[in-house]
């Protein structure tokens, strides 16, 4: 539960300054530079990640409410109240975290606890007039 508050924490306001933001963990030779630059702008500027969400967002939360039930059904995020994402920082170094790029127009986050199967994925895709979020499923057991 103390792990699963950091990724939260993690993803909400941010109390540290920009000198201490690890922005390491974008693999540049890896991406596209165009996404590069779109995940860096989405994590930086608010009205640029609403504007770079396609609501209602598809995805699931990490439970149902109560605790101790997941939701497996089909589940949609709104736009008055999505909370911002940071950046993704670990200070603790109990998560990892990678991309996968399945084509070149979707490119998935995902971040695990470690020693786990709890996931957090966020799925990415460039549309016609850029990179969009598309999917955001919260921290929960995923068979992977």
């Amino acid at each position: 539960m103390i792990c699963l508050a950091l990724l939260i924490n993690s993803c909400g306001p941010s109390s540290t300054t920009s000198n201490e933001v690890d922005h390491s963990p974008t693999v540049i030779d890896t991406l596209p530079d165009d996404f590069v630059a779109f995940f860096n702008q989405f994590h930086d500027d608010p009205d640029y990640q609403m504007a770079h969400i396609i609501f209602p967002l598809e995805g699931l939360p990490s439970t149902s409410g109560d605790g101790d039930t997941l939701i497996t059904d089909r589940y949609f995020y709104q736009k008055a109240s999505w909370k911002k994402h940071n950046r993704f920082t670990d200070p603790g170094g109990d998560f990892d975290h990678w991309y996968e790029v399945l084509n070149d127009r979707i490119i998935e986050h995902w971040i695990q606890l470690k020693g786990t199967n709890l996931h957090m994925r966020r799925r990415f895709a460039k549309l016609d007039d850029g990179w969009y979020l598309i999917y955001y499923q919260e921290l929960r057991p995923t068979d992977r």
